[in-house]
């Protein structure tokens, strides 16, 4: 008596007689289904990507504020912390930083700190006080970060 293969689990061909694989169907399908999936989450990895820049961005300006202050207080002298629109760039003293490619930076300052309509100063004296201000790092079509700083104590921090 012969022995006719009843199921899958038997071995020889893959069901029904048919060769191991894929049909192009199949592989089309799946193909279809990862790239709807792609479609579908890009945007919020964009998005993700984008506000880590922007923390990243902030975080490293408001260092640079602080250090300011912090070098003030420390040497007993005044330091000049320069917020400048125009190269796109910060800092105290001869230091100056480049913000990251698709930012603005601006200032929100006293007329008198303001050495131009886009380059404006914040000055820290010794005793931890500043003349005070905010500066604004926007990412351009997307978030925007406030640090400010208080004229009385000098205290730097940002604006939720």
């Amino acid at each position: 008596m012969a022995r006719t293969p009843t199921s899958s689990t038997t071995s020889g061909p893959g069901l029904a007689g048919r060769p191991a694989g894929f049909t192009l169907v199949e592989l089309m399908v799946v193909l279809g289904l990862l790239s709807l999936a792609y479609v579908l989450v890009a945007p919020s990895l964009n998005k993700a990507v984008g506000i880590g820049e922007n923390r990243v961005a902030s975080r490293e300006l408001l260092a640079a504020l602080r250090e300011a202050r912090a070098t003030a207080i420390a040497e007993s002298r005044e330091v000049r912390f320069i917020v400048d629109g125009v190269s796109a760039s910060y800092g105290a003293g001869q230091t100056r930083s480049p913000i990251p490619r698709g930012f603005d930076i601006a200032s929100d300052v006293p007329a008198s700190r303001r050495l131009t309509t886009r380059i404006a100063a914040i000055d820290f004296f010794p005793d931890g006080s500043s003349t005070g201000g905010a500066v604004v790092l926007a990412q351009r079509g997307g978030a925007r970060t406030t640090i400010a700083v208080d004229w009385l104590t000098g205290h730097v921090g940002m604006v939720e």
